[in-house]
């Protein structure tokens, strides 16, 4: 069995009364995905401190065809395995998806590359400074991925 993701962008460009739309995308097909959805909350005391999601296991980096990843209730970074001793992933903004495809060995959208990070055995959100003590979050993660590869 396999599984299909498409990533879409939606380019609107006004001017004026010039209103210029653009939409592109890529499908990219693998044999298999991982995917989270989880709430999270920010530290009682400490805002900017670690959120650990345990057992994200991703072995091989270049395994991954097709990345959705979304922060909701604030800014903040996600890391493969902690933020002191792992790598970040991505800078992510409250409610800003990023996205990105294999797009047969171009990245797409163009200036995206592959965020996965070889030998992952947690993923793990730290909050930017301003997020807020106690304040509610979701992060999303969708990986469509080769497991043969």
């Amino acid at each position: 069995m396999s599984f299909t993701h498409t990533n879409k962008v939606r380019y609107q460009y006004v001017s004026g009364s010039v209103n210029v739309l653009k939409e592109v995308s890529k499908v990219e097909t693998a044999g298999a995905e991982m995917n989270i959805s989880e709430a999270i909350t920010t530290d009682s005391v400490t805002e900017e401190n670690d959120i650990d999601l345990e057992y994200f296991e991703f072995t091989t980096a270049a395994q991954a065809k097709s990345v959705y990843i979304r922060l909701d209730g604030f800014n903040g970074a996600l890391y493969a395995n902690g933020s002191s001793a792992g790598t970040k992933m991505v800078d992510l903004d409250d409610g800003e998806p990023y996205v990105w495809s294999y797009g047969g060995g171009t990245s797409f959208p163009p200036g995206n590359s592959n965020p996965m990070k070889n030998s992952t055995l947690k993923l793990t959100v730290k909050p930017d400074a301003g997020a807020g003590t106690e304040t509610a979050g979701t992060i999303t993660v969708s990986v469509l991925y080769d497991p043969t590869a």
